[in-house]
């Protein structure tokens, strides 16, 4: 069944084969980078410390559920990349970008999850129509680099717009709910901490395929991150987002930094790589939502919404 839908996608790859340019691959690798893991996380940390901490929550909160779901499909489909599947006849440009399996592609559901919830949460006309544009051009950027099946990018857009469509507004209305706020975030944080920790474990035994289990391993647990390290800063710090421009970018620049570094600093950590991995995810997504504030509103870079 499954290499009868991939060899009737075929020759669409080979038509976007044709198509192929060195200004259009240039494009094509631009272009891909809007559905990539560091522009989510950017977009995520500049809305959260920065311009809106309720919208920040809420397209982590979009986002990193939808890539657990992505990941899971993964897991159970195990299609394979459409180099691997015809290495004679298709030549991905981009292999760097393209880890794992292929069916649904984590590119097209980012740009779903991500852009799709950008855009039901803003008001902004011409922010809507970039995120347009990105929702569509990213899943195609997809294919044209032979990163993956066009069912891949149709089933990883959909599923990342149908959660923006679904989850979006609700993640922003419960992040003032607070004592619902705190049943739900104990709730998927136990869930999906559950499975990446011991996704690591069996990882580091060797009982699990590291293609197969390791991006699963670390959206799970960064996900168990971003809801535990909200819900305690909603409750325990309450910090507000500086006025002026230079408290922003001091402000966001001080926290990119810090936790980028000593992100790098645990995954270069010689033993246990995989569990150290696990560590370093869970550590650069709570850093981001409860140590960082915590630490910044002692320090004066933040203030308090009490205050």
């Amino acid at each position: 069944m499954v290499d009868t839908l991939l060899e009737l996608q075929l020759p669409i790859m080979l038509f976007f084969q044709s198509l192929r340019s060195s200004v259009g691959n240039a494009l094509a690798i631009a272009v891909t980078y809007f559905g990539d893991a560091p522009i989510a996380i950017l977009l995520l940390l500049i809305t959260y410390w920065c311009i809106d901490k309720r919208k920040g929550f809420a397209l982590g909160a979009t986002l990193l559920p939808a890539n657990f779901m992505m990941n899971i499909l993964k897991v159970i489909f195990r299609v394979p990349r459409p180099w691997v599947k015809f290495p004679d006849e298709i030549d991905c440009i981009y292999k760097s970008t393209a880890t794992g399996y292929s069916f649904p592609s984590g590119h097209s559901t980012t740009a779903g999850a991500l852009w799709g919830s950008v855009s039901t949460l803003t008001k902004k006309k011409w922010l809507k129509i970039v995120t347009v544009i990105l929702i569509v051009l990213v899943p195609l950027s997809r294919v044209y680099l032979a990163c993956h099946w066009p069912m891949d990018v149709i089933v990883g857009v959909g599923l990342g717009l149908a959660l923006s469509l679904i989850f979006a507004k609700k993640m922003y209305a419960l992040y003032d709910n607070e004592k619902l706020l705190g049943k739900v975030s104990v709730m998927v944080a136990t869930i999906t901490g559950g499975v990446g920790l011991v996704s690591a474990i069996l990882l580091e035994g060797g009982a699990l395929e590291e293609l197969l289990w390791k991006d699963l391993m670390e959206t799970s647990i960064m996900c168990s991150g971003l809801f535990l390290g909200a819900w305690l800063e909603k409750t325990r710090i309450g910090f507000e987002i500086p006025h002026t421009i230079k408290g922003k970018i001091i402000g966001f620049i001080l926290g990119a930094v810090v936790g980028i570094g000593v992100w790098i600093g645990i995954r270069a950590i010689p033993l246990f790589p995989m569990i150290m991995k696990c560590v370093a995810y869970f550590f650069l997504v709570f850093w981001s939502t409860f140590l960082y504030p915590l630490i910044a509103v002692k320090l004066g870079i933040f203030g308090k919404e009490s205050e």
